[in-house]
């Protein structure tokens, strides 16, 4: 079903080898930093995260949830657009809401600093949808890596959405990042200890 490309960075060796042969690739990374932005995420459905990169520097990140200054769905422990009671008539209830996507919410935040994301890489925890891809591209990203795809319930539109991207394939790079074994290690080596301990018991 899915035959976009997988990449899969080099598995390090082990984490008892010197750290500067098993260190996170570049992808790696900022595909990490995208995973940790996702814990600020205030949508009742699901966390997503996003970064912005470009010669090997973040440049905006962002995760879902309303936007600021506004009361979050995970305090009021409800999904808003799914609650009858906020439905109208003609209008598709996804539509109403409250989320602003992580990759828009990488854009906005880029745009209210000033940063020019032109060229960039974007780092998405989960595949854009078309909504998000069309602005992606008309902000200039030109690669995107994602690391799940959305699943639509198993009723198909993770195939749909995989075809959708592909007839962009001249202007931007789709491909799905599974971060290695051993890089998730080290980060999860660095979150759980302090982080800044000696190396050596001599350095």
């Amino acid at each position: 079903m899915n035959d976009l490309p997988i990449h899969q960075p080099h598995e390090g060796s082990e984490l008892s080898a010197a750290l500067s042969e098993n260190r996170p690739s570049w992808d790696e990374y900022f595909m990490l930093l995208a995973k940790l932005a996702a814990t600020r995420s205030t949508c009742f459905s699901r966390p997503v995260g996003a970064v912005i990169a470009r010669d090997k520097r973040m440049l905006a990140t962002g995760y879902n949830g309303a936007p600021p200054g506004t009361w979050h769905c995970i305090d009021k422990k409800q999904c808003y657009w799914r609650q009858p009671e906020n439905h109208v008539e003609g209008i598709e209830p996804r539509e109403l809401s409250r989320a602003v996507h992580a990759e828009m919410n990488a854009i906005a935040h880029a745009a209210r600093a000033g940063i020019s994301i032109e060229g960039s890489t974007i780092y998405c925890t989960m595949s854009p949808c078309v909504n998000c891809f069309k602005v992606l591209l008309s902000a200039g990203i030109k690669r995107v890596f994602f690391e799940h795809i959305y699943d639509f319930n198993n009723k198909g539109g993770d195939s749909f959405l995989l075809d959708y991207y592909k007839q962009y394939e001249e202007i931007v790079e789709v491909s799905q990042l599974k971060v290695s074994a051993s890089a998730v290690n080290i980060a999860n080596e660095f979150t759980n200890e302090i982080t800044s301990q000696r190396r050596h018991e001599h350095y």
